[in-house]
């Protein structure tokens, strides 16, 4: 019996060497894990322009946070960004132009005449900043409202004030400004309670059919014809009194003329005679005793006698046949 080994005094401290190692090793294990927890899944960076909205379980809890990092709880809290810079949407009837990048997405109306016609807005709105937990629990993301909300309104606007708008008039600047002006109005109603601040509505283009783009160019052609033909009679009408003009002005000169010759009876005779000098004509006329004589003028006469007042030769025959 003396032969059988005790228990050995050393092995228990062996043991607990052991677990006690096995104890620190779990610690480390445990505490890298709450540091990589804490570094991966507690940090969250907000970018600039935007707000963090703080969830816990999903839920909004109303903290907001601003741009930089933050350490939050990981597993039970979550952040989402949302942008509080001024964003623009737009509904183009280009496709890819638009928020709907695969499609074309302007609005389509109906004018009063009924044309249908394709209208290009843009709409220039932000997220409240105080507002931003709101706006996530009202609509959770912009696009959400873009689509629910900025859209809709749009469109019913648009098509209820295009149909009191003639189509010659709806893509003048007053017709577009009229559009905006209304799609503005109704989306500043529309955003009265919401977290959402209004800044601008712009209708950028208003697309006619074809078959109505034509006709203007029609008319735009006829207009200048109009215009040219009423460019021509009005240069015509100038001429008519220009030579109307002219014509009293050489009446009047022919009638100054004629009072003046009237006023010195020997200027007239002297022309008188100039014109029967410059003349070859045969002239009736009579003697002091009133017998009729005739009186053959011009350089070229038979005659030779010559009057020396009157610069021309005559030959003088009696009218009963006298020399």
């Amino acid at each position: 019996m003396s032969d059988i080994p005790g228990p050995d005094p050393d092995s228990g401290s062996d043991i607990d060497i052991d677990v006690s190692r096995g104890l620190r090793i779990a610690a480390s294990v445990v505490v890298a894990l709450a540091v990589a927890t804490a570094l991966f899944g507690g940090y969250h960076q907000v970018p600039e322009g935007h707000v963090g909205v703080q969830k816990s379980f999903g839920a909004v809890t109303g903290a907001e946070l601003q741009p930089g990092a933050h350490i939050i709880v990981p597993v039970r809290d979550t952040v989402q960004d949302v942008e509080i810079r001024p964003r623009t949407y737009t509904m183009a009837n280009t496709e890819g132009e638009g928020d709907r990048a695969t499609q074309s997405d302007a609005v389509t109306v109906q004018t009063v005449n009924g044309t249908t016609v394709d209208i290009d807005i843009t709409v220039r709105y932000k997220v409240d900043e105080a507002d931003a937990s709101g706006f996530v629990v009202q609509w959770r993301t912009v696009e959400q409202a873009e689509e629910r909300l900025i859209r809709p309104s749009v469109r019913s606007q648009l098509r209820d004030e295009a149909a009191g708008i003639q189509t010659s008039e709806i893509y003048t600047s007053s017709g577009r400004e009229r559009l905006g002006e209304a799609a503005q109005q109704k989306l500043k109603s529309a955003f009265e309670g919401e977290a959402l601040v209004l800044e601008e509505v712009q209708v950028r283009d208003v697309d006619l059919p074809d078959s109505y783009d034509q006709a203007l160019n029609d008319k735009e052609i006829a207009k200048q014809r109009v215009e040219e033909k009423k460019f021509e009679i009005q240069q015509a009408e100038r001429e008519k009194e220009r030579q109307e003009i002219r014509a009293e002005a050489d009446a009047r000169v022919i009638e100054i003329r004629g009072e003046a010759l009237r006023d010195n009876p020997v200027v007239l005779k002297q022309q008188y005679v100039q014109s029967i000098d410059d003349s070859d004509k045969v002239i009736l006329a009579t003697d002091d005793e009133g017998t009729p004589i005739i009186l053959q003028t011009g350089r070229h006469s038979g005659g030779n006698t010559s009057s020396a007042d009157t610069g021309f030769s005559t030959n003088v025959t009696n009218a009963t046949g006298g020399n």
